[in-house]
């Protein structure tokens, strides 16, 4: 069994800068590779975590130059279009209900379809 591993990405090279993570998120990840493959394997793209839900199933996550929200019990994910760095991203979940302008992801696919 491998040991735990926890993260927190929550800090840039200058944290004086850093906005504050938003309330009912956080930036504190157990075993974040494990998370990031699941979430490539999800949507076929390469996430780096930025945010995870204190006690939900929502993960928030960059992939090149663009935000992406992934619902883990739903299976659903969206593309953010209103968010274009980890200060804008923090300020618009801290908003709450509406603070995100979000795309459906197209569905990946799965093994089991015929």
């Amino acid at each position: 069994m491998s040991p735990t591993v926890v993260t927190d990405l929550s800090k840039d090279g200058d944290s004086s800068k850093s906005p504050s993570v938003p309330k009912g998120w956080t930036a504190k990840f157990t075993n974040p590779k494990t998370v990031q493959t699941m979430l490539h394997n999800s949507t076929g793209l390469t996430a780096t975590l930025e945010l995870a839900e204190d006690q939900g199933s929502r993960y928030i996550f960059l992939s090149g130059k663009n935000y992406y929200i992934w619902n883990t019990a739903s299976e659903q994910g969206w593309h953010i279009l209103n968010v274009k760095d980890r200060e804008e991203l923090y300020t618009n979940v801290a908003k709450g209900k509406g603070g995100l302008k979000l795309e459906e992801l197209p569905d990946f696919g799965s093994d089991l379809e015929g």
